[in-house]
């Protein structure tokens, strides 16, 4: 597969759209000094992103308070060419917000979590809530008819959405974090063509995933790479196939990386609706599964689940990825956009913070984050 086949997209663009996770995410280093990054987040906000990154028409499905998060939230999709029109904000909505703090252990190795409070007040954060089931048949009307339907979480909304798309030849691709409605979370696999879940995430949902059959089930797992299970062949022989990792030669941060490799495999299988994933044979998948580890690989090098769209330039994304992905080779350090030192204030996202402000006459306009 040649540089042009995976980068020259042709018109007209292949669309996908998503529904699930789209939220701010605030990342802090806490070993440098740099301001915290704000940037459009989540499963879903990344992998559409992304998809939009590599050449696609990208549509995600969200339901926003009217408020300055989401706002920041759709002003960095459409820096990255995402289609924001099918995002709602209202006061009865909600806009996530995720702090991912990154700091190394004694050992000098890079770590992350993710957290749900503010680092300022300590209260929690806005969680997600999902498109209302009474509003999707105005959504369906309205959206593209779309190659690929993504959705990360299990609601009556994203399951009629991706009834509706798979009707319309649409490839369905589900990437579940856990399970809160077995009968739904059943429903949902048998719509999709790709499932993908992470062993941490789903490692007790086994026996689940064994009652419906989907053609391709790929179960991440960290540092040893990833296995997966093809179906969509006549074969009653179930094989398990595993694959490593790419190397990375300077681990920063790991977050994300499970979302570049979605984005990979949606990009090689998914261009042409499930017409291609049905066209594509084994080493069609393996091929696509690899290009995704060789995406996620390379973000692996770069703080935030983006860092690298913000850290290098198109064309040498895209020859670090050709280099990772056909010639096994790490990419190497590369002058990288530098952050702000914290020396200005930062408006603070969360609602009690904002709250806090307005009743207090002492306070400034705005507030920087303290202890971070």
């Amino acid at each position: 597969m040649t540089h042009e086949d995976l980068f020259d997209i042709k018109e007209p663009k292949p669309i996908a759209i998503g529904t699930g996770l789209v939220a701010l995410d605030v990342i802090i280093n806490e070993d440098t000094e740099l301001n915290p990054q704000l940037r459009a987040g989540g499963s879903c906000g990344n992998v559409l992103t992304i998809l939009s990154y590599l050449g696609w028409k990208s549509y995600p499905i969200a339901r926003f308070r009217e408020d300055v998060a989401a706002r920041t939230i759709i002003e960095d999709m459409r820096q990255w060419g995402v289609d924001t029109s099918l995002i709602t904000q209202n006061n009865r909505g909600s806009t996530p917000i995720i702090v991912e703090k990154i700091k190394k252990t004694r050992s000098g190795e890079p770590i992350h979590r993710f957290a749900w409070t503010c680092p300022n007040c300590g209260s929690f954060l806005p969680r997600y809530r999902p498109v209302l089931a009474k509003d999707t048949p105005a959504i369906i009307k309205k959206m593209p008819t779309p190659h690929v339907f993504y959705f990360d979480r299990i609601t009556r909304s994203s399951i009629e959405i991706a009834r509706e798309s798979k009707k319309n030849g649409s490839l369905v691709f589900f990437e579940p974090c856990g399970i809160k409605d077995e009968k739904q979370f059943l429903e949902c696999l048998g719509l999709s063509d790709i499932v993908k879940y992470s062993h941490e995430n789903m490692r007790h949902a086994q026996e689940i995933f064994q009652k419906v059959d989907a053609p391709l089930e790929i179960e991440t797992l960290g540092a040893e790479g990833l296995r997966f299970c093809l179906r969509k062949y006549e074969s009653k022989e179930v094989k398990w196939k595993s694959m490593h990792p790419h190397p990375v030669s300077r681990l920063k941060d790991a977050a994300g990386a499970g979302d570049w490799c979605s984005a990979g495999i949606i990009h090689l299988l998914g261009n042409r609706g499930v017409e291609s994933f049905e066209a594509a044979n084994e080493s069609d998948i393996d091929k696509a599964l690899s290009f995704g580890q060789a995406l996620a690989a390379i973000n692996c090098q770069f703080d935030g689940a983006r860092g690298i769209m913000y850290s290098l330039s198109k064309v040498d994304f895209q020859t670090s990825i050709c280099d990772i992905w056909e010639k096994g080779r790490a990419l190497e350090s590369m002058d990288e956009k530098e952050g702000e030192k914290v020396t200005t204030k930062l408006v603070c996202f969360c609602p009690e913070c904002r709250r806090r402000l307005r009743n207090s006459k002492e306070s400034e306009e705005n507030t920087a984050y303290k202890d971070i």
